[in-house]
């Protein structure tokens, strides 16, 4: 698995964790947006636009 997806995956699996199993409906679109983030830092269209 090279080195970039890693990150990726581990980033998503994190905020999959956080969203399935904390009941705080704040936390859970925390983690859904900082998970879109991760997904538009991959994108090549995004990524310059993403600070």
């Amino acid at each position: 698995m090279p080195a970039n997806l890693q990150k990726v995956a581990i980033g998503a699996a994190i905020c999959y964790g956080v969203y399935k199993y904390v009941n705080n409906p704040l936390v859970k679109s925390a983690a859904v947006g900082v998970l879109g983030l991760i997904v538009a830092k991959q994108l090549p269209f995004v990524k310059d636009s993403v600070a």
